[in-house]
């Protein structure tokens, strides 16, 4: 395949070329050659498969001149002939003429055979040819010739066999004589087969290889329209799907991707290069607006679908029912390529290619559509293939050639030329539009339509797009424009609990958007994403039918929307949602009364405590329709009197002026279940937990003033999270909460006034806190946080030991230097977390069996761990020790590593999991035998790769000192797809001081699937950070890599080699 690039003078050529539907044409004299040579050569080319013209399947009657044309054209390759009588025949010459004129000007194939004739007769036209000549250029009386014209041109236009009077000579000007002369000296001229008196059918056998060979050459270099930029790549990637299985099977591909990707052409493009290798085709355009349009839209369809494949199939169809019985036992025998284009809802697809069983062995149904759904839901199976967005490069050429008739923008648009290509990332058809646009307009133009694009967009783009959102019900369209205009790249998970708690049902909603290629649900990174332009569709749908007014829009985004609509006081019913941040004008509030239907108000500010410009007067109602109320620095003392939020489920008001959440008055909030007051300053005390009686978590943090939390948090059988981090007046922790029972998560820690404390006091005050939490019958505790603590050696009571339940403990930034044995007794503690603990030295055997994690990050004091030297630790958990520089010193960085990895694999964990290991460290272990310098490493599998003693595989990955290095993770490609397990994450965060060493094990049964057992032949790892994806200036992050496949063998040996792995 390859693509040709001309100017636009000479573009007209290659937009005109035929439609490509045989792959050879046979032209012959019938009289010598159609009852044997003839029929034994069509029979062995339809035997190996290559789809063959003969003039004898035209319809009788049909006029020669366009159907043999036609067939000429579409055809890849001309096979000639050249028999004794073939001059006689001014049919065959005249073929002649058109085959060798598609020769030059579409370049087919051309290959002449002659049979029983002298090359050099035809170069030289002696012979019989010769007289043929002759005859044509015999004279006649002027009235005779004249009839014998009007009998030619009559006669020509019918079939050869329907001409019984063969006696007739007709006089042709002296122009078409030459044109014939020339056409057989250049024939001649060709490189061809002759067959004089050998084996015709070891001829015909050697023949057909030539002709399979010159049309694989044929296709390799099919031509792809000068225009399509970015085609060929797209269309070999396809044809990987629709190749994946065995040549005889009935497949079905479906092309799936949002509107404007260019789905349509990439089919179309397919069926132009692929279509010779069946029996016949079809592609049926626009089925959607087909359907939609035409009353029996189906029927129609499925008479196209008929007369395609079946060369005019002339019946007309009754109905649908009827349609699908004539297809399927009209075609069930035929190998055949149909492309539905555009496919929308599920009875097109059940009426035009119901089931596997209507379509003969090597049948290949494509099916271009927006919803991955409905070929799901038809097809038991059904590849699906998402064609890319168009790369920089392939979109500037694109756009480029529609707008200036080349491939790069002129020096001085080349800057605007970057702005459409930000704007259209990627999409071919807003690329198209615009390139068409733009043509021909100067630079200011350009920028004025430009800005333009911002306020008003091309509305040609947009009603491609919304086709898909207006077929959606009422709630998928809510999800679809929150997610438009509030949450495009959002993690997924915060989506699906806001879009739930505003009653969308966005389990379904969101799959749904999914399958019609409005989102793209991101699996590596969790997030939903949403293309730019339809994004930009969503937000126009919001505003279109109020341009200039704001308050009348059901969503608001932006910062000066909320502004105009606030200070102006121009709010009404209309506004259901409005999520933004604060600027720095000054806000009045007054107009929040009005929007009485508002379910979601959130309003973040991105200046931390800063004091911000806001209006006097508070809003005299809130919207009692609401159901999230997130609102940084709320700037009043309390709520409006006659605010009953019956509907609230989430109230945030962080760093705000709050005083008072509640008044007597107010009636149960059943539903609230989230209440965030963190750092605000100016509350005191929390009265009657009554009114929230299914209250689930409760965040307090940094809320100094704190004093009292009424007895009546007891009744808060519900609540599951209480963070109290930072309120460090002891009223604040009654000894009431000892009664939350289904408490999980609990959060002390404390950065304030404790330094100021005497020794002493702190003691005896930790000793209070920590008696309190182990007598508290939180027998639900599942996560306890004291960070920064201050906790010293000795204040651990004996029986800490008795939170059966807790699976966390965060213990970092205290101040003992050794853990209390009680620790031990926390038999489902998974993960302990021990960062910044600067006078800890020790952490030893005596930790429970079931921890999972140990964090011990910049313990600098920190000189033993998990000690390699002592066999009596069986400890198999994941451990990251960065900046643990005493600890390697001592231990050594290798054999550390190596000790952890050695008891994970000779003592498996159960279930079984992964094992990450960080520590200090410049080199990877030499026992890893797969190596590379660079930054991925690739593995070549023996067929035998994945069998029974297969236990997993081990990486490992050196990094450098940086100042900042970010998160760090690996990208796993199997034979070049994404394995499905998302990022493989380094147990780190931020930049080490220092070069480290990561070790990690995938276990197979967990990371890799048995259908790979079979199939795999390379596995490919790619190490990355943030910062590696975003630095300006290339910096090695990164040394060397390693990989490699641990089975039982080497889990026997680990005792033996561990001398070659230790320093």
């Amino acid at each position: 395949m390859k693509t040709s690039y001309s100017s636009a003078s000479d573009s007209s050529s290659s937009s005109s070329k035929p439609r490509i539907e045989y792959e050879v044409f046979l032209s012959f004299r019938g009289e010598d050659t159609r009852k044997k040579f003839i029929s034994h050569l069509y029979k062995a080319l339809c035997d190996k498969g290559i789809h063959t013209f003969k003039d004898n399947l035209l319809p009788r009657g049909q006029p020669i001149s366009s159907e043999l044309l036609k067939a000429i054209e579409r055809s890849q390759c001309s096979v000639i002939v050249l028999s004794e009588n073939y001059a006689s025949s001014s049919w065959c010459l005249d073929e002649l003429v058109k085959i060798l004129e598609c020769m030059r000007d579409y370049k087919q194939i051309v290959l002449p055979i002659f049979y029983l004739v002298d090359p050099s007769d035809v170069r030289k036209q002696k012979g019989t040819i010769g007289e043929a000549f002759k005859r044509h250029e015999s004279s006649y009386s002027t009235e005779k010739v004249q009839s014998w014209r009007d009998a030619f041109t009559q006669v020509a236009k019918l079939s050869e066999d329907a001409l019984h009077d063969g006696k007739h000579v007709f006089h042709y000007s002296t122009e078409k004589i030459q044109s014939w002369r020339d056409a057989l000296t250049e024939v001649a001229n060709l490189s061809g087969d002759p067959l004089h008196d050998g084996d015709e059918a070891q001829f015909i056998q050697m023949f057909i290889q030539e002709v399979s060979r010159q049309l694989k050459k044929s296709e390799e270099d099919f031509d792809i329209s000068e225009d399509l930029f970015g085609m060929d790549s797209r269309l070999k990637k396809l044809n990987n799907f629709v190749c994946t299985s065995s040549s005889n099977d009935v497949r079905f591909i479906g092309i799936c991707e949002m509107g404007g990707i260019g789905k349509t052409t990439l089919a179309r493009t397919y069926h132009e290069w692929k279509s010779s290798k069946f029996d016949s085709s079809s592609f049926l355009a626009n089925i959607r607006e087909v359907c939609e349009k035409k009353e029996d839209g189906l029927v129609h369809l499925q008479n196209d679908l008929l007369s395609d494949t079946l060369n005019g199939f002339p019946k007309e169809i009754r109905d649908v029912d009827d349609g699908k019985r004539i297809i399927r036992k009209r075609l069930c025998q035929k190998k055949v390529l149909i492309i539905l284009d555009d496919v929308s809802e599920l009875d097109q697809l059940e009426a035009l290619a119901g089931k596997a069983n209507w379509f003969g062995s090597g049948s290949r149904i494509l099916i271009t559509t927006r919803d991955e759904s409905l070929l799901t839901s038809t097809y038991k199976e059904c590849e699906i293939y998402r064609p890319e967005h168009l790369n920089y490069n392939e979109g500037l050429q694109l756009f480029s050639w529609k707008a200036f008739k080349s491939i790069h923008p002129p020096e001085n648009y080349t800057e605007l030329s970057k702005q459409v290509m930000e704007y259209a990332k990627g999409l071919a058809l807003a690329l198209k539009v615009l390139g068409s646009f733009l043509c021909h307009k100067n630079i200011k133009e350009w920028k004025d339509a430009l800005q333009r694009l911002k306020k008003y967009p091309e509305k040609k783009i947009t009603k491609v797009l919304q086709i898909t959102f207006d077929a959606l019900s009422e709630a998928e369209q809510s999800i679809f424009l929150d997610i438009a205009c509030f949450f495009n790249g959002f993690d997924r998970n915060r989506v699906i609990e806001i879009m739930d708690i505003c009653g969308l049902y966005p389990t379904i909603g969101i799959k749904i958007l999914v399958d019609k290629s409005l989102l793209q649900d991101d699996p590596t990174h969790e997030r939903l994403r949403m293309h730019d332009l339809l994004q930009e569709m969503g937000m126009e749908i919001v505003r279109e039918k109020y341009r200039d007014q704001p308050g009348r829009w059901s969503r608001l985004w932006k910062c000066e929307d909320l502004y105009q609509v606030l200070n102006n006081n121009t709010g009404t019913e209309e506004v259901e949602a409005i999520v933004c941040r604060y600027g720095k004008s000054k806000f009045r509030f007054e107009a929040l009364s009005n929007m009485k239907k508002l379910r979601l108000l959130n309003i973040s500010s991105p200046y931390g405590n800063c004091p911000l410009p806001f209006g006097d007067s508070p809003p005299a109602n809130l919207s009692n329709e609401l159901r999230i109320l997130r609102w940084d620095l709320f700037p009043f003392t309390s709520f409006p009197s006659s605010f009953q939020p019956n509907q609230l489920v989430v109230l945030s008001l962080r760093r705000s002026q709050i005083k008072q959440l509640w008044n007597n008055t107010i009636k149960p909030l059943y539903n609230l279940k989230f209440i965030d007051l963190s750092f605000s300053e100016n509350i005191s005390e929390l009265e009657d937990f009554k009114v929230v009686p299914n209250l689930e978590k409760l965040i307090l943090k940094g809320c100094p003033k704190l004093v009292k939390i009424d007895q009546s948090i007891k009744s808060l059988t519900r609540l599951t999270l209480l963070d109290l981090t930072d309120c460090h007046h002891p009223e604040s922790l009654p000894t009431s909460i000892t009664g939350l029972k289904s408490l999980k998560t609990l959060r002390l820690g404390s950065n304030n006034m404790r330094p100021y404390l005497r020794r002493d006091v702190l003691r005896d005050r930790d000793r209070a806190m920590l008696s309190t939490i182990v007598g508290g019958d939180f027998n639900s505790l599942r996560t306890l946080d004291l960070t920064l603590a201050r906790l010293g050696d000795g204040v651990f009571p004996e029986d800490f030991g008795c939170l059966a339940s807790l699976e966390e403990l965060n213990l970092s930034s205290n101040k003992f230097s050794s853990l209390p044995s009680s620790l031990n007794q926390l038999s489902k503690l998974r993960i302990l977390d021990l960062r910044l603990c600067e006078s800890l030295k020790s952490v030893g055997p005596d930790l429970p069996p079931s921890l999972e994690l140990v964090n011990v990050d910049k313990c600098t004091s920190l000189e033993t761990f998990l000690d390699p030297s002592n066999d009596q630790c069986n400890l198999n958990c994941s451990a990251t020790c960065r900046e643990c520089f005493n600890m390697v010193k001592r231990q050594g960085s290798k054999r550390t590593a190596f000790a952890l990895l050695k008891r994970y694999l000779q003592n498996p964990p159960n279930p079984s999991r992964g094992l990450d290991i960080l520590l200090p460290g410049n080199e990877i272990p030499p026992w890893f035998t797969n190596r590379s310098s660079g930054t991925s490493i690739s593995i070549q599998l023996d067929p035998n790769w994945c069998n029974s003693k297969w236990r997993g595989l081990a990486l490992s990955l050196c990094i450098f000192e940086t100042d900042w290095i970010g998160n760090c993770w690996c990208d796993v490609k199997i034979d070049g797809r994404d394995w499905g397990h998302g990022l493989l994450k380094s147990p780190f965060r931020g930049g080490p001081r220092g070069h480290h060493l990561w070790l990690s094990y995938l276990p197979s049964d967990i990371y890799f699937r048995t259908e790979w057992q079979n199939t795999c032949s390379r596995i490919e790892f790619s190490f990355k950070s943030y910062y590696s994806d975003f630095q300006t200036k290339r910096i090695e992050l990164f040394g060397e890599c390693g990989a490699r496949l641990i089975y039982e063998k080497d889990i026997e040996d680990l005792n033996r080699t561990a001398n070659e792995w230790i320093e």
